[in-house]
């Protein structure tokens, strides 16, 4: 009944085992002897005289050490072929999604890009290049006309800000310095004399500013009717400025008197005495408001180049040269932005395809891997049921009284035969090989790929230059 209890006790364990998880699994010598007590076992069957001299069976402890490493290499091998089959499909989806190395959808990608940014910019750019020729045969006229070899001078930007500044800086000036010679007759005071200076400033510097700016300069025109024009233009301007000056004189000199009207008076002063100003200070007046007249009208004609409608026509040549240019830049830009990312895509192509060769042959590596710690865990098993029943079986025959040790104790049971087939990595060893043959020819090719680009960036640059083609702007560029 001991003995029957104690069988149906190890099929118990047995049972257990079996329901254990896979990490509790092991082939270490040590942890089976603790597992099934090996030693204890081989003392009380030693003592027992068990088993007898003539046993050719071996015991239930040796029977469950067996069983339970037959059940571990089992286990290693669903494992092992659970890991060979994912690593099968791993490598056939690496297949299925393989890099797929095309030596000339880049230039084709290339030329495709291009193609979209003609078809979008190129209508635009000769409207563009049309209107700078026309703008730029319109000058060259207007040169040969008037006989002009000289570029046009006028301020651009902050010297044009400096100008209109200077303007405004004239009136403040010129209202400040005379407010105070109007004060002293008005009762309004400093503030009464400023609002008579400012407004008189105004009417002085803004007139003389605008007859330099456009009448005046026609001094400066070839046709002696237009410069006849320009002269009288000129008379007039000056006559305005000593008009104002001398309004002004009168006017300071009726308001010190106390006028009830004192522009009536000063006007019907300046008509019948325009040079009778009889104070200091109304001279004063005088001389600084010639100076600002003609400050304003100096301002006017710098305001511009000196020869009439020159510097317009050469800003609206500038301008229109500038914008198709601006354009033509930003086409060529994006050309290049193009080329630089398929002369990129070059390297990275063949940089992804070395990556991808290397993943390949890691894969193909880490089955060999599998199937070599299969073989191992195999071999381990043998070492593990050799030394763990040589260890039962050593103290079974140092406790037995008998000293007559089981026949059977210098043989082994056998285990269970498994194998696993060796996988056969012969194709993929081949696909590799030719895998590292195509990237080999794409290094090789990679010179000829990129003048290939080059060569088509260099011949939409060149139907950019259409332009360029006309002798005015040869001459300009040449300029």
């Amino acid at each position: 009944m001991t003995f029957l209890a104690n069988l149906i006790n190890k099929f118990k364990q047995l049972s257990d085992w079996f329901s254990t998880k896979k990490s509790d699994a092991t082939l270490e010598v040590t942890a089976i002897t603790k597992r099934f007590k090996l030693l204890e076992e081989a003392r009380k069957l030693g003592e027992l005289g068990l088993p007898s001299f003539h046993s050719k069976a071996i015991t239930a402890t040796e029977q469950e050490v067996v069983r339970y490493i037959e059940g571990v290499r089992e286990q290693i091998q669903i494992q092992t072929l659970a890991d060979l089959d994912r690593m099968e499909r791993v490598i056939h989806d690496s297949q299925v999604h393989a890099f797929d190395l095309k030596p000339d959808i880049l230039s084709a990608d290339f030329e495709r890009k291009a193609l979209i940014i003609f078809n979008e910019q190129n209508a635009w750019l000769e409207k563009l290049g049309a209107i700078a020729n026309r703008r730029l045969k319109e000058l060259e006229r207007f040169r040969d006309q008037h006989r002009l070899e000289r570029d046009a001078i006028y301020p651009d930007g902050t010297g044009l800000f400096f100008r209109y500044a200077l303007l405004v800086l004239l009136v403040t000036f010129e209202g400040v310095f005379n407010a105070a010679f109007f004060a002293e007759g008005l009762s309004t005071g400093l503030l009464g004399g400023f609002l008579y200076a400012v407004t008189l400033a105004s009417v002085n510097v803004l007139t003389a500013f605008v007859l330099g700016k456009t009448a005046v300069r026609w001094v400066f025109h070839i046709q002696p009717v237009i410069k006849t024009l320009g002269l009288l233009a000129l008379g007039t301007a000056l006559g305005f400025i000593g008009c104002m000056a001398l309004a002004i004189g009168h006017l300071r000199a009726a308001i010190l008197v106390e006028s009830a009207n004192p522009t009536q008076d000063a006007w019907l002063a300046l008509v019948s005495n325009p040079l009778g100003l009889n104070d200091l200070v109304a001279w004063v007046l005088f001389l600084v408001t010639i100076g600002f007249g003609l400050a304003s009208l100096i301002d006017g004609l710098f305001v511009d180049d000196l020869y009439p409608g020159y510097g317009a026509v050469t800003r609206r040549e500038k301008q229109a040269t500038d914008e198709f240019e601006e354009e033509f830049e930003d086409v060529r830009a994006s050309l290049e932005e193009v080329k630089q990312e398929n002369i990129d895509a070059l390297d990275d192509e063949i940089l992804r395809a070395k990556q991808f060769a290397f993943r390949f042959r890691q894969q193909m590596e880490d089955k060999k891997a599998i199937f070599q710690s299969w073989m191992q865990k195999l071999n381990e098993s043998e070492v593990a049921l050799y030394a763990t029943l040589r260890i039962f079986r050593a103290e079974n025959s140092r406790y037995r009284k008998d000293a007559l040790r089981p026949a059977y104790f210098d043989t082994l049971p056998a285990l269970r035969a498994i194998s696993i087939e060796k996988p056969d990595m012969a194709e993929y060893e081949q696909m590799h090989t030719h895998l590292q043959e195509r990237i080999k020819l794409l290094e090789d090719s990679l010179p000829v790929r990129r003048e290939k680009i080059y060569n088509l960036f260099d011949r939409h640059v060149q139907q950019l230059n259409f332009i360029k083609r006309t002798p005015a702007l040869h001459k300009k560029d040449a300029d």
